[in-house]
């Protein structure tokens, strides 16, 4: 289970471990940055890692993607007047 919230700034996702074994991952997404986190309750700490936006995008096509090594180029887009 997931969800998804979108603030003016950003957007928040959260997703629920069904099973009850794991922390929620929790996902803040900004322009800039993208913050991942979970609690460790053992430990009684948060492990936060940050990553770039473009990072993140890649982390989201590497899920559906066959083994291999791949550079994501961006797609430019040029108005022409």
């Amino acid at each position: 289970m997931f969800t998804v919230e979108f603030d003016h700034d950003n957007v928040n996702i959260t997703i629920i471990d069904d099973s009850g074994h794991h922390e929620d991952i929790i996902i803040d997404a900004f322009d800039d940055i993208v913050y991942i986190q979970q609690h460790d309750q053992e430990l009684d700490s948060t492990s936060i890692i940050d990553i770039s936006p473009g990072m993140w995008e890649e982390l989201i096509a590497a899920i559906d993607s066959p083994e291999g090594a791949f550079i994501k180029r961006k797609l430019i887009q040029k108005r022409l007047t």
